[in-house]
């Protein structure tokens, strides 16, 4: 089992905001029992000392809303490589995506996913947070700066006036709630048995301004050597990025993909198994997501059709209705809206 870090970029954005408050970065290092902190991101720091920064931060500001505040005052480049990743998706959807599949390059303290609900009587998406803690357990204000940091990255992408329609947390009421409420503007479930941020699913398909698929492309295979480095790779990343290059879906076999890895077929499946996927699933999986960003860029139905690797435009036809739930006419005209 590997050591839990975290982003040195994580925790000076800790002190950035203990310091917003009159604390220096010495006070909070010292009682902390920190002796240094990492001159780039390449640096990481283990879980429970940024556990005890944190700590140190709270008792030393005395502010019930510290975490909450620290999410505020985010800074898109404390995320580093992230940031990049972030700020050339094509949509909401893929920068959440992105996000989630190098979020260990940030902090290896918590799991981030992304439920789309579609059904007759609503079309929500959720992102849920789950905490994963070494040997020292996590505050509430750690919970919140997640939170607000996440709410903040959307705004910044795409629209100051994105609103959440509710938010859970897995603590007990604050003294002071109004600055939460009136950040978030919406309901806030307190003492939830999960960490939620609900939100219309319109937002998935809002472009990023910006965005640039080459600088996309080139900080991907960025991301991808920084988290071999670390060691956070499962097999089931290695298998997409075998089968994507340069943003272009590679139809390759398991049989071929096993033997690029140095393993068997039939190993591969079993291991995939474990992760809870499979070959097949991996495959159509990305397909989708790649589809889904050329949609995004109007790339023409030539293009996905070479793109994505489809023998005849029909094929494509049949993916978009088995993928989205509509034709790809449909699927334009929706990203159009």
């Amino acid at each position: 089992m590997f050591e839990q870090t975290v982003s040195g970029f994580w925790l000076k954005g800790i002190l950035a905001s203990a310091q917003a408050q009159g604390i220096d970065q010495e006070s909070v290092m010292a009682k902390a029992g920190v002796v240094s902190l990492p001159q780039s991101a390449n640096e990481r720091v283990p879980l429970d000392a940024t556990v005890n920064i944190w700590n140190a931060a709270i008792e030393l500001t005395q502010d019930p809303l510290f975490g909450f505040h620290m999410g505020r005052q985010f800074r898109p480049n404390w995320f580093h490589l992230i940031h990049h990743l972030w700020a050339n998706s094509p949509t909401v959807q893929q920068a959440i995506e992105t996000t989630l599949k190098y979020q260990a390059l940030i902090s290896d303290g918590g799991d981030l996913s992304l439920q789309h609900q579609d059904n007759s009587m609503s079309n929500k998406a959720v992102i849920e947070y789950q905490p994963r803690a070494a040997k020292l357990a996590f505050s509430y204000h750690q919970i919140d700066a997640v939170l607000a940091i996440l709410v903040s990255l959307i705004r910044w992408s795409v629209d100051d006036g994105f609103t959440p329609t509710k938010i859970s947390v897995p603590h007990q009421q604050p003294e002071v709630v109004e600055e939460l409420e009136s950040f978030f503007n919406c309901p806030i479930e307190f003492n939830s048995p999960q960490t939620l941020i609900e939100f219309d699913a319109v937002w998935l398909d809002f472009p990023l301004i910006g965005a640039d698929s080459d600088l996309l492309n080139m900080h991907l295979q960025l991301a991808d050597q920084k988290l071999a480095e670390l060691g956070r790779v499962n097999l089931s990343a290695q298998v997409i990025s075998k089968l994507s290059v340069l943003g272009q879906f590679q139809n390759l076999s398991k049989e071929a993909v096993a033997e690029q890895l140095q393993t068997s077929a039939r190993t591969l499946q079993r291991k995939l198994q474990q992760e809870g996927t499979s070959f097949k699933e991996l495959s159509d999986s990305l397909r989708k997501s790649l589809a889904d960003q050329y949609i995004a860029q109007n790339r023409s139905t030539s293009d996905l059709v070479e793109l994505l690797d489809f023998s005849e435009i029909s094929s494509l036809h049949k993916a978009c209705k088995r993928w989205f739930g509509m034709s790809l006419q449909e699927k334009r005209k929706r990203k159009e809206n």
